[in-house]
């Protein structure tokens, strides 16, 4: 992933999930310890959670977060971190502790609903990417051919539509309306797509597709009480800070399932599994290594190792859509 500018002076904590928490944010160089103890900076009361959980620290090298030897775990980004080791927190990382969900934020959402779809080149004829990139995929929604048409429908809803779900169920959307919200986002970009104009200078896809996805929920609201007279800038029964951060959840996970996918292609299934098995279900190190017949320290090498391409390639995929 890349590297928090030396210029950041904080890092927020927003509750994307899970019980009712103000969240922490703290500024310049300063320290905050997570955890169940009453005078913990972030005070989580949960019997998951230990009493000293995690420390989050910021100071001119960035933010970071490290497991104080917690009885559960600490995941960032849905992998384990380990013991006493510090780990770079990068804006919209996610952060699981107990039955929360955080959202690390180091910059605002402050232009956010101006942002329009970047200018990407078509990816080569002989990748092995199984996704499309996001002008490229829109550039076959405006094509004149039915199949190209087809084509773009299928990798839109194939790439972007559990983001899109995921978020109405945040914003209060019942199961029902699920997909009538994704299927009035995915009409909504079929309709316009002749009208799109690239413009970079305005932001990433993360933005415009956040954007209009709040606004199907918003018609969705409007129509169901037309005798209201909802005001067009109205937002689902949400904090405007913890609906920002569902979005990032979900953008994030997303990401990540579409880093997996990359990666998993050239590493070996023996890797693979120790790094699902230590590094995201948690199982202890010295069983995965007697199951796979590795030693510990391979077990681990394993999991930095799959780590760090992850970390890559999310990178390039937040370069590229933000």
């Amino acid at each position: 992933m890349m590297t928090l500018p030396k210029t950041n002076k904080f890092i927020s904590i927003i509750r994307a999930s899970g019980p009712a928490s103000a969240g922490v944010r703290i500024d310049g160089n300063a320290t905050c310890i997570i955890g169940r103890a009453t005078d913990s900076g972030l005070v989580l009361e949960d019997e998951s959670v230990s009493r000293r959980h995690a420390v989050l620290r910021i100071d001119r090298g960035g933010a970071t977060i490290e497991d104080a030897t917690s009885s559960l775990g600490t995941l960032l980004n849905g992998v384990r971190l380990e013991p006493n080791e510090k780990t770079e927190l990068h804006d919209r990382d996610v952060l699981t502790i107990g039955p929360w969900t955080f959202i690390a934020r180091t910059t605002t959402d402050e232009g956010d609903s101006e942002q329009e779809i970047p200018q990407s080149p078509p990816p080569p004829a002989d990748s092995k990417d199984p996704y499309q990139t996001s002008a490229s995929m829109l550039l076959r929604l405006r094509a004149d051919g039915t199949l190209d048409r087809q084509i773009g429908w299928n990798d839109f809803s194939k790439m972007y539509g559990s983001v899109i779900a995921g978020f109405a169920r945040n914003a209060g959307a019942k199961p029902q309306e699920v997909d009538d919200i994704l299927q009035d986002v995915m009409l909504g970009f079929f309709k316009q797509s002749r009208l799109f104009e690239y413009d970079p200078a305005k932001g990433r896809f993360r933005g415009y597709l956040k954007r209009i996805t709040l606004n199907a929920i918003r018609d969705r609201y409007r129509r169901k009480r037309p005798s209201v007279g909802l005001p067009e800038s109205y937002d689902p029964p949400e904090r405007e800070s913890e609906l920002n951060a569902a979005w990032d959840r979900e953008w994030t996970e997303h990401l990540l399932r579409r880093a997996l996918e990359k990666v998993k292609i050239n590493i070996q299934p023996k890797t693979l599994e120790a790094f699902e098995r230590y590094g995201v279900r948690g199982e202890p190190v010295a069983s995965v290594a007697k199951d796979l017949d590795m030693s510990e320290a391979s077990i681990r090498h394993a999991k930095m190792r799959v780590l760090d391409q992850l970390r890559e390639e999310i990178a390039r995929m937040r370069a590229d859509e933000g």
